[in-house]
């Protein structure tokens, strides 16, 4: 399964900062870690994985939150929506982390895989078809991402 549908519109909560992608996924993740749990308010950060060269912003963002790892959170600096997330592993293998709430339209988007699931809150349910008490290993994600490739979510 191939049809995408893209490429998509995105914008933060104010609409400062504008994202344009242009290349599909390669897996969508819900991490259920106590970082992500406080950066959103929420039970889990949704995430889909992209190629950096299938993403563009326009209009400037701010770094913040963590700073625990070597990992770089963007967000808008009007209106503090997180936006997406970057760190030297993932760019070193031409990715990035976008957070899909951010769509014109994330009606479609669902985890494929649920990481972090020791420190998941009770009742937080995702339906992802994969889930891993912390991490997958490195040697699983190729196999999680043909998967997704064949199986995951994809636009209406």
């Amino acid at each position: 399964m191939s049809n995408w549908k893209l490429p998509w519109n995105a914008s933060c909560l104010c609409g400062q900062v504008k994202m344009r992608i242009t290349a599909a996924p390669v897996i969508a993740m819900a991490c259920h870690c106590t970082g992500c749990q406080k950066l959103t308010s929420g039970a889990y950060s949704l995430t889909l994985m992209l190629p950096t060269a299938g993403f563009s912003v326009e209009g400037e963002t701010q770094v913040g939150a963590l700073h625990r790892d070597d990992s770089t959170h963007h967000y808008c600096p009007r209106c503090l929506s997180w936006l997406y997330t970057t760190s030297p592993n993932l760019t070193a293998m031409g990715f990035l982390n976008f957070r899909p709430t951010m769509l014109e339209d994330a009606s479609w988007v669902a985890p494929f895989v649920e990481s972090q699931t020791a420190e998941k809150l009770p009742g937080a349910m995702t339906g992802a078809k994969h889930s891993f008490e912390r991490w997958p290993a490195p040697e699983d994600y190729g196999r999680l991402m043909q998967e997704y490739a064949l199986e995951g979510a994809r636009p209406r």
